[in-house]
């Protein structure tokens, strides 16, 4: 079935390691040349065969959606590489954020969308890179948290901006990154997300999503409209 919907946000957790357990021949069948090239290149066998799982299961999300054969579909990247579907850049819109044996993909119809997936790193001084980075008023936030809660903290503001970046179609994540992420929020609970200095223009509607432990992610759509969010894990069938 053809995706119109622009006021929703599909989105699915996808266990890598299983999947790669499951269906790692079907999953490598239907990736295009170019991605089995890259899948190649890299070294770690883990990573190679949770790189190809990430691009089969996407392809087959968005097959489904489009009524489209999965291996048959091509990507059109614009300046910064954020792909879109050819034929279909009116019908869908997508975003892949995979973090090592998990990944989330987040698909919605004409309204462009950014998807994130952290883990939590104890050895990162969190609190010095929030100053560094993040506007005063978050940056806040982090140092005034109780000390174990500051990772979590940190980690949220962060997936935030990642996926508001990623909506964008930028890799200038230095912009992204003083956005402002703890602000308004809408009827939906979504916070309405802006870059104060404008370098990064629009507005996003950004939803914290669930994640495994030790894992922060969100989604983020263009606009301020309210979104319809439905998530679900996704398995090979």
């Amino acid at each position: 079935m053809t995706r119109t919907d622009s006021d929703r946000v599909d989105v699915w957790h996808i266990d890598l390691d299983a999947a790669v357990k499951k269906a790692a021949v079907s999953l490598r069948s239907v990736l295009s040349e170019e991605e089995r090239a890259r899948s190649a290149r890299i070294g770690d066998p883990v990573s190679r065969a949770r790189f190809a799982a990430a691009r089969g299961a996407t392809r087959l999300i968005i097959g489904r959606c489009l009524g489209r054969s999965p291996a048959g579909l091509t990507w059109r990247t614009g300046r910064w590489g954020k792909p879109r579907v050819t034929g279909h850049e009116d019908a869908l819109r997508f975003s892949l954020s995979h973090c090592a044996g998990r990944a989330v993909v987040a698909v919605t119809g004409p309204r462009d969308v950014g998807v994130d997936l952290e883990r939590s790193r104890e050895s990162r001084d969190v609190v010095a890179l929030s100053r560094r980075y993040f506007p005063a008023d978050e940056s806040a936030l982090v140092a005034e948290a109780a000390e174990d809660d500051r990772p979590a903290v940190f980690l949220t503001l962060w997936t935030r901006k990642e996926a508001c970046t990623k909506a964008a179609g930028t890799s200038l994540l230095r912009h992204g990154l003083r956005l402002s992420v703890t602000g308004a929020r809408g009827a939906d609970g979504a916070v309405l997300a802006h870059d104060p200095s404008r370098q990064l223009p629009g507005s996003w509607t950004v939803h914290d999503i669930p994640a495994p432990p030790g894992h922060g992610a969100a989604v983020a759509v263009d606009g301020d409209a309210p979104v319809h969010l439905t998530i679900r894990p996704w398995e090979p069938q």
